[in-house]
Order: structure tokens, then C-alpha cells, then sequence
């Protein structure tokens, strides 16, 4: 390994903010949502991404989602770690981070990790909030890990920006 490179668990890097998930089912949130205006509602995030809006808000700020389930965790290229912003509501398909190291180095990190050896279930894939804490983090000194967002960033907008064009 590089010199100054560690390597650690999630829970070294991450506050896990599990404890501010709060799962609740479509019939009650669909009649809380009833007859309200957009700007009333808030984003309702699950594994994947926002699945739905909500009356209320149980956290406020950035944060680092991980799917618990119903995540594509053995689909190397799919997103399996996503940011959000702001005052919204997290289900309990999803795991709550807050990064203790560069935000965009541990959400790409976590999105290329081969979670065959953390993942769990015949039918639907279930990364538990331990085997979650033990998954296995090369960190690089924060100036490194702010140099590799940096490239990766420039790279996807690249890649975009030839998509676009083709």
C-alpha cells in the first residue's frame, strides 16, 4: 500500500445515523400526502434512491444513503450509494451515513466495493448494519481522496459528455 494509506472499516469513517431511519408503509404515507401541495412535501428516500414524497422530515443535512436491501449490490456498475440534501425522510431500506473522510471518495468507493462477502439472502440481498460496519476501506490521506473525487468527477462528466454526443 501507499505510504500514509489505511486500512480500516466503514464504521472508522462513517457515523452511522441507522437510529434516524423510521420505516413507514405506502397506505399511511399516501394518506398523509393526500390533498397537500408540493410545497408541503418532502423527498422519501429507500435503497435506491427517492421513491415517493412525505409530510414530514426526520433528517436535515448531508448525508451518505446506503441500501440495506433492494439494493443491486452484486451489479458491479449500479449505484448502490447515493448523496442527499436537505430536510427529508429515510426508510429503513436504506442506510444512513455521515462521512468522517471526503464525502464523493467514500460514495464512489462504496459504489465499486464487491459486496458478494458482505450481502446476505436467497431472494432479496440484505447488507445487515454489521456486516455494513465491517466492510473494508483503503483510505488514502484526505488530500489524496480529495485528488481522486476531483479525476473521477472530471472522468463521469466525460463519459457523459461523449454519451450526449453520440
Amino acid at each position: 500500500m501507499p505510504e500514509g494509506w489505511a486500512v480500516c472499516c466503514l464504521e472508522n469513517v462513517a457515523k452511522v445515523l441507522d437510529n434516524l431511519r423510521k420505516p413507514i408503509n405506502s397506505n399511511e404515507r399516501n394518506s398523509r400526502i393526500a390533498n397537500k401541495h408540493e410545497n408541503e412535501l418532502f423527498p422519501y428516500y429507500g435503497a435506491t434512491g427517492q421513491v415517493g414524497f412525505i409530510d414530514d422530515y426526520l433528517v436535515d443535512g448531508t448525508f451518505l444513503l446506503l441500501g440495506e436491501d433492494g439494493a443491486p449490490f452484486l451489479d458491479k456498475y449500479a449505484i448502490k450509494s447515493y448523496p442527499i440534501k436537505g430536510k427529508c425522510w429515510v426508510n429503513n431500506h436504506a442506510h444512513i451515513l455521515e462521512p468522517q473522510c471526503d464525502f464523493d471518495y467514500l460514495m464512489y468507493y462504496l459504489n465499486h466495493v464487491d459486496y458478494k462477502d458482505y450481502v446476505n439472502g436467497s431472494t432479496r440481498l440484505k447488507l445487515t448494519q454489521s456486516d455494513m460496519r465491517s466492510i473494508i476501506i483503503l483510505l488514502p490521506p484526505l488530500t489524496e481522496q480529495k485528488r481522486i473525487s476531483v479525476k473521477v468527477k472530471y472522468l463521469f462528466r466525460l463519459l457523459d459528455s461523449i454519451a450526449c454526443n453520440l
